[in-house]
């Protein structure tokens, strides 16, 4: 993932990586301080969107609800990878 966002900067793409576990934090920090609109808004703006680590742990239901405001905002519009090392057996 981070080869392909690395790629995807040299041609010119907009791309944002993030942990799951720090974006989740971003998006509760944005909340406390008033910006969370303004994060979601550029979140939704990005080209590419790469979130890594998903599923090493369980979600609450307000971060349920934060990744389905910024999967909502990019369906149809832009690129996301969600990504994890999880064993297929999990």
């Amino acid at each position: 993932a981070c080869a392909i966002g690395h790629n995807a900067c040299l041609h010119g793409i907009t791309v944002r990586y993030y942990r799951l576990s720090r974006l989740l934090l971003m998006l509760t920090q944005a909340k406390a301080d008033g910006s969370y609109h303004k994060q979601l808004k550029l979140l939704a703006r990005l080209e590419l969107l790469i979130i890594d680590d998903w599923g090493l742990e369980p979600l609450k239901p307000a971060h349920r609800s934060d990744l389905l405001e910024i999967l909502d905002d990019r369906h149809g519009a832009a690129a996301k990878m969600v990504i994890s090392q999880l064993p297929t057996e999990q």
